[in-house]
């Protein structure tokens, strides 16, 4: 009896053992570790994906301003060259350094003087930049014989009617408060117009025709373009069109307005305003420039560069951010340089290889092509291959003169977009940097990035061939 009792006592206080217990621990503490390994994963996964997607989508807002200005590029009447810059104007302040400097691949110690903040943004270095001019961001008035201004030189009022033309042979509508407030909407836009803030008046001339040989019809019925005289002005007042029909006093004299003047500008010549005697359009003119800006103060590692839009305001730019932690620009310029309306392989004869260089319209290969400079060993154009010369001439001194047609088509620019934030265990395809184009010289921000290429081709309406 007391050896069965003894017996049942000892199974009855059986159980794990200290080592079971460690045991059984440890494996669940590895299968635990495990398991969160896979949610910490897919959640920075997720993270980083949300973060690309966030920036993809702030390029597109960004793209979508620069579509938009590119496409109006030299509304209003500008010269091409004065349309689209690919380098810098070195009589003009508010890029720097000042001289003439390439907008391809920028050295370091470039910058934009911002006017908001009175400081200057630095450019990424090896990042392109891109100038676009034109009537862009408020309307183009249309005028008649009844308003404009004396000869539009020196200073002077600028005038113009709600309401243009003839009732019987067509009628032009500038303004109408209901359903087409275009005077409401130039007196908004110049709002904070100042001596200090200058802004920019266009006036198109109605009876000139710098580039006769541009305009002439083609046999092949191909309707080619004109190019009028033109003066620049500076405003330092809000306009009152709606209330007086009238942009108010335009000072068309200035050094700074005769550097829009000038065909080239390349060129260090001013060109004078000419004489206008009748205005066929005006509008306030936009001197935009598109770059990738860093914040030395707020991100002093580089770390989540920008994609910066500034209008200059005399001589410093007003700048926004359009879209954060975009790592590189690039910009190709498509040029017709044989004359077949087309942007293409056409002027080199290089044939499609369907394995290696498949694309009909561009190539991988150097001088293959009508873009330039989308791969190495190609060099930036200058603003002399955007219009042909025939012959060259520096300024105008008058007018009629040979014919500069256009040359200069489309833009192509491809933007790279990074998450915010690194994935130190991301491996995938460029994870290190992604060369936007060949010729890009723009080093990726440093750690594993998950990243996003975007590249549009953009026509410049206002120089396209019409048939």
């Amino acid at each position: 009896m007391t050896n069965r009792r003894t017996s049942n006592r000892s199974s009855a206080s059986s159980g794990f053992t200290l080592v079971e217990m460690i045991v059984v621990t440890l494996l669940l503490l590895i299968a635990m570790t495990a398991l969160l390994a896979v949610f910490d994963a897919s959640a920075r996964i997720n993270k980083n994906e949300s973060d690309v997607a966030d920036a993809q989508g702030a390029v597109r807002y960004g793209v979508y301003q620069m579509t938009r200005a590119i496409r109006m590029a030299g509304a209003g009447g500008l010269f091409v060259t004065q349309a689209v810059l690919n380098h810098n104007d070195h009589n003009l302040l508010g890029i720097n350094p000042t001289g003439n400097f390439s907008y391809d691949n920028v050295a370091s110690g470039t910058s934009v003087d911002d006017w908001i903040t009175g400081t200057s943004i630095p450019v990424r270095p090896g990042t392109d930049m891109i100038e676009v001019r034109g009537v862009i961001l408020s309307p183009l008035l249309g005028f008649d014989q009844q308003t404009g201004c004396n000869g539009c030189t020196g200073s002077q009022d600028l005038t113009a009617l709600p309401i243009i033309g003839d009732p019987i042979i067509g009628q032009h509508v500038n303004n109408d408060a209901a359903n087409r407030p275009q005077f409401a909407a130039i007196d908004a836009y110049t709002v904070g117009a100042s001596a200090a803030r200058p802004m920019f008046v266009l006036v198109e001339d109605g009876n000139s025709d710098l580039h006769a040989g541009c305009s002439d019809p083609t046999p092949g019925g191909v309707t080619r373009y004109p190019q009028p005289a033109y003066n620049v002005g500076e405003i330092v007042a809000q306009t009152n069109l709606a209330g007086g029909n009238t942009f108010g006093t335009v000072d068309f004299g200035g050094s700074r307005v005769q550097r829009f003047n000038t065909e080239m500008p390349s060129s260090s010549t001013n060109q004078s305003a000419v004489t206008i005697a009748k205005v066929r359009r005006a509008g306030i003119m936009d001197d935009i420039v598109f770059f990738i800006g860093m914040d030395p103060v707020g991100d002093p590692q580089g770390l989540h560069p920008f994609l910066a839009q500034g209008i200059r305001r005399g001589d410093k730019f007003e700048v926004t951010r359009l879209a954060d932690d975009v790592e590189d620009m690039q910009v190709a310029y498509g040029i017709d340089s044989n004359g077949d309306n087309a942007v293409n392989r056409g002027a080199s004869g290089c044939a499609v290889n369907p394995t290696t260089d498949p694309d009909p319209a561009t190539s991988i290969l150097a001088g293959c092509d009508e873009w330039l400079p989308n791969v190495t060993g190609e060099v930036a154009p200058v603003d002399t291959s955007f219009q042909s010369q025939n012959p060259f001439v520096e300024g105008h001194t008058g007018f009629p003169i040979a014919a500069h047609c256009p040359t200069l088509h489309s833009v192509m620019i491809t933007l790279v977009a990074k998450a915010r934030d690194s994935d130190p265990s991301y491996r995938g395809l460029a994870a290190q940097g992604y060369l936007a184009i060949m010729n890009s010289t723009a080093i990726p921000v440093v750690g594993n990035y998950r990243r996003r290429v975007q590249t549009l081709r953009v026509n410049l309406r206002n120089y396209q061939f019409q048939g």
